[in-house]
C-alpha cells in the first residue's frame, strides 16, 4: 500500500475515533471514497479492453496508439486510487495484465500481417516493373460500353494466341470519379480456376439514355415494325428476345404456361424495349400461351393465337447515347506475371466528321483526366509501383489547307493513393492527320519527357511517344474532344503507361 494511502487511512481512523461520520470523498460524490474510485477504474479498464479488442491485422497506427493510451489511463487510475483494499487493487491489476497480454498478441499479429503485405507489395512491384519494362502490351483491346453497366472487354494478352481474352465480364469496384464530364471507375474479375485476376479502369463521357415515344409522332415503332392500327406490337419469330421482360417470365430453364383470365385472355404486365405495358395472348384449345428462356439470353413467347405487346399510354423507350468516347488501362495478373495495356477510342462518329479539318486554322485547348500504371525505383525515394490519376492539357494549332496542324501538351497533377506526386510528363508535338489522328511523323516526334521535381529524366534506348485521336466537331467545325495514350520513362528507374480523354475548352 502506498504511503499516501497509509496516511489517508490513519487520518480516517482518527476522525472516526473523534465521532466524525465521514472521511474524504470519491469522484462519484459518495461518502465512501472507494465507491467512486472503483467506478472510475472499472470504466478505464473497460475502455482499454474495448480499444485492444478492436485491433485486427489491418489496424492503423492511430488505433494502436489509442489502445496503448487507454491501457496507460487504466494503470494510472489504479495507481492513484488510495481507498482500495490490497485485494481490490490486485484484482484490478490482474485485469490490466490480461489486457496487456492481449495487446502484445495483437501487435505481434499486426506486425506479421504488415510484413506479409510488404512482401506481397514488393512482389507486385517486381511484376509490374517487368511488365512496364517489356514492350509487349495487351493489344487489340475492345470494350462494349453501356451507361451504368460494367464493360465487356476483349483483347490479346502477350504470350497467348490472338483474341485470347474475349467478352470479359467485370463487376464495379469502388466509387466512381467524375472530372469534366468524364466518369471513371475500377472493375475487377477473377478466374478461380486459373487464379487470374483482371483489373480494368475505364473512363467514359457516355451520357445517360434519353427517351422517345414508343409509337406515334417521333416514336420508335411504326407499321414497318409490324405495329397494328390499335398500337399493339406483334411478338413473332423475328422479334429481339432480349427486349422482352416481365417478372412473370422465367429466368431459368423450363416452359411456363400462363393462365387466362375470366375473359379467356392471358395478360402479363411487363416491358418491351424498356416501355411499360402488357403482353397479351389468347390460348386455343390445344395450344396454351407459354414463355421460356432463350439460349443466349432473352425470352421466347409462344402458343395460343400469338402474343402481342400493348404499350401503356404515353410509354417511352430508352435511347442510348450513340456517340461517346472512352479510355483506360487493363492489368492482367496470372500469379506468375503481369501484362498491361492501355486503350482509347470513340464510338459513333460520322465518317466525314473531319472533312472540314483542312480548312480549320488557329489555336484550341483541351483539358481532361488521365489514368495509368507506373513503377519507380531508387535512388529517387522508396521503391513504388501502382496506379495513378492525373490531368492532361493539350494545345492544338490547326494549320492550313496543306497541313492540318499540330498538337502538344502536358500531363501533371499526378495523384497516387491520395498523395500528390511531383511529376509531369511533356507530350511533345504530334501531327494532326486528315482523319483526326494524333501521331508522330516527320518533324513532329510526339516524344514524351518525364520530369520529377522539375528534373527531366534521361531516356534509355528509343524515346517513348504518345498518340491520340480527335473526336466529333462542334458547329464551328472544331473537334470537341480527343482521347489518347502515352508511355514515359525516367532513366532506368521509372516506367509509366497511361491513357486520357480531353474536352475542348471555351476560348
Amino acid at each position: 500500500m502506498s504511503l499516501k494511502r497509509i496516511l489517508a487511512a490513519a487520518i480516517c481512523a482518527a476522525a472516526l475515533a473523534l465521532g466524525i461520520s465521514a472521511c474524504g470523498g470519491g469522484s462519484s460524490g459518495s461518502l465512501d471514497p472507494a465507491v467512486g474510485q472503483r467506478a472510475d477504474i472499472a470504466t478505464a479498464i473497460a475502455a482499454a479492453d474495448a480499444a485492444v479488442g478492436a485491433l485486427d491485422e489491418n489496424a492503423a497506427d492511430e488505433a494502436i496508439d489509442a489502445a496503448v493510451a487507454a491501457l496507460a489511463a487504466a494503470k494510472r487510475a489504479v495507481e492513484e486510487a488510495d481507498a482500495l483494499s490490497i485485494a481490490e487493487e490486485s484484482a484490478f491489476e490482474a485485469s490490466i495484465r490480461r489486457i496487456e497480454e492481449e495487446l502484445g498478441r495483437a501487435r505481434s499479429a499486426i506486425a506479421i500481417a504488415r510484413e506479409e503485405r510488404r512482401r506481397q507489395m514488393a512482389a507486385e512491384r517486381m511484376k509490374l516493373t517487368a511488365a512496364l519494362a517489356s514492350p509487349a502490351r495487351i493489344s487489340a483491346i475492345g470494350a462494349r460500353v453501356a451507361h451504368g453497366a460494367a464493360p465487356a472487354m476483349s483483347g490479346t494478352v502477350p504470350g497467348t494466341p490472338p483474341a485470347a481474352v474475349t467478352d470479359l465480364e467485370t463487376a464495379p469496384r469502388g466509387e466512381a470519379s467524375t472530372v469534366g464530364g468524364w466518369s471513371g471507375r475500377t472493375y475487377r474479375a477473377a478466374d478461380n480456376a486459373s487464379g487470374t485476376i483482371d483489373t480494368v479502369v475505364l473512363w467514359t463521357d457516355i451520357e445517360a439514355p434519353g427517351s422517345r415515344p414508343f409509337s406515334g409522332e417521333g416514336g420508335k415503332y411504326d407499321a414497318t415494325d409490324g405495329l397494328a392500327a390499335d398500337g399493339s406490337l406483334p411478338i413473332g419469330a423475328g422479334t429481339d428476345a432480349a427486349l422482352i421482360a416481365s417478372p412473370e417470365f422465367p429466368t431459368t430453364a423450363g416452359i411456363r404456361t400462363h393462365m387466362a383470365d375470366t375473359g379467356g385472355v392471358v395478360r402479363v404486365a411487363g416491358s418491351f424495349d424498356g416501355a411499360t405495358g402488357a403482353y397479351v395472348c389468347t390460348p386455343t384449345g390445344q395450344s396454351p400461351c407459354t414463355s421460356s428462356v432463350r439460349h443466349g439470353g432473352g425470352v421466347v413467347l409462344a402458343g395460343g393465337g400469338g402474343w402481342t405487346f400493348v404499350p401503356a399510354p404515353g410509354a417511352t423507350v430508352a435511347v442510348p447515347d450513340g456517340e461517346y468516347r472512352y479510355f483506360g488501362w487493363w492489368l492482367r495478373d496470372t500469379g506468375a506475371a503481369h501484362a498491361v495495356g492501355v486503350f482509347h477510342t470513340g464510338i459513333g462518329g460520322a465518317p466525314d466528321e473531319f472533312s472540314g479539318l483542312a480548312a480549320l486554322q488557329g489555336p484550341a485547348s483541351y483539358r481532361g483526366p488521365a489514368a495509368g500504371k507506373f513503377a519507380l525505383f531508387p535512388p529517387l525515394g522508396a521503391a513504388a509501383a501502382g496506379t495513378f490519376t492525373a490531368s492532361v492539357v493539350l494545345r492544338a494549332e490547326f494549320g492550313d489547307a496543306t497541313d492540318p496542324g499540330t498538337m502538344e501538351g502536358m500531363v501533371d497533377g499526378f495523384m497516387v493513393d491520395g498523395e500528390r506526386m511531383p511529376w509531369s510528363v511533356t507530350l511533345g508535338r504530334s501531327g494532326i492527320g486528315a482523319d483526326g489522328a494524333l501521331s508522330a511523323g516527320g518533324a513532329n516526334t510526339a516524344r514524351t519527357v518525364w520530369s520529377i521535381e522539375g528534373v527531366a529524366g534521361s531516356v534509355p534506348g528509343t524515346p517513348p511517344t504518345w498518340r491520340g485521336q480527335l473526336h466529333d466537331v462542334n458547329a464551328q467545325q472544331v473537334p470537341s474532344a480527343a482521347t489518347g495514350a502515352f508511355e514515359a520513362a525516367y532513366g532506368d528507374i521509372g516506367r509509366m503507361v497511361g491513357a486520357f480523354g480531353v474536352t475542348l475548352q471555351q476560348q
